[in-house]
């Protein structure tokens, strides 16, 4: 089985890549959270987890799951994981193995288009298309090493380090307070449908931030259509990133990355 956590569609991206390339089958963490069943499927022996790193750690919503009551007994003998980010993972997979309280036999980084929009600018339309195609490669690599049983983890202080001192800035900055929706926003509702948090209601033909905090996954801000949903007045000159869009829900854009 691969567990996956995804906002705007990078982590989604890899882990049904790999699953097609290992035959395995992928089931994500927030729908598991939101009370979908899922059955012991796919590979036997083996279990992946495919997330991003926020902060040089885990997104709260991996951590928890990790740490759930019975999730041990449903861990094959080989355990591995991917983590896509913009450039350096740092310490989150050690993070991962702690909160699972056993070994992983397998990590890998994959770098992915810049999404965090609250930040920074995320990539653009050619640098993105570039940065897929780069990390559709290097999931093939990915996907011979799992399927070889690679062994390869590796623990650098120097990755440790920078983890515990920029990831309890991740619980202190992941607030709702400062995410609001402009006059551009004409109520469809694809933010809450999103919002893997459920922190998000329509309320009078607009989003309503319920939760004080949520992931910062920035799915409701990349994939607003309208570009209507800010946070701070800074994000309103940033682009947006959005996957290409790997459901059939019609409702959902199909990219949303236009500077």
């Amino acid at each position: 089985m691969i567990f996956y956590f995804s906002g705007t569609g990078n982590s989604r991206f890899a882990a049904m890549k790999l699953a097609s390339l290992t035959g395995d089958k992928a089931y994500s963490i927030a729908d598991i959270f939101g009370g979908d069943s899922f059955k012991k499927e796919g590979l036997p022996n083996v279990t992946g987890f495919v997330f991003p790193v926020y902060y040089f750690g885990l997104p709260e919503m991996v951590k928890r799951f990790a740490v759930l009551p019975g999730l041990r007994d449903l861990l094959g003998s080989y355990v591995y994981c991917v983590i896509t980010c913009g450039a350096n993972p740092a310490a989150a997979d050690a993070a991962l193995a702690k909160a699972l309280g056993r070994e992983i036999n397998y990590s890998a980084s994959l770098v992915m288009p810049d999404n965090y929009v609250i930040a920074y600018n995320p990539s653009g339309p050619e640098k993105a298309k570039a940065a897929l195609k780069e990390a559709d490669s290097k999931l093939e690599i990915i996907s011979r090493d799992i399927n070889r049983r690679k062994q390869s983890f590796t623990k650098k202080i120097s990755k440790t380090l920078a983890s515990k001192a920029l990831y309890p800035f991740y619980n202190l900055f992941r607030t709702t307070l400062f995410y609001y929706a402009d006059d551009n926003c004409v109520g469809c509702g694809l933010c809450e449908r999103l919002c893997p948090d459920k922190a998000i209601e329509i309320k009078g033909g607009k989003p309503d931030w319920m939760k004080y905090k949520c992931q910062h996954c920035t799915a409701c801000i990349n994939a607003c259509p309208q570009k209507a949903i800010q946070f701070t007045a800074l994000t309103k000159k940033r682009g947006r990133y959005y996957i290409l869009n790997l459901n059939k829900n019609k409702n959902e854009p199909r990219e949303s990355n236009d500077n």
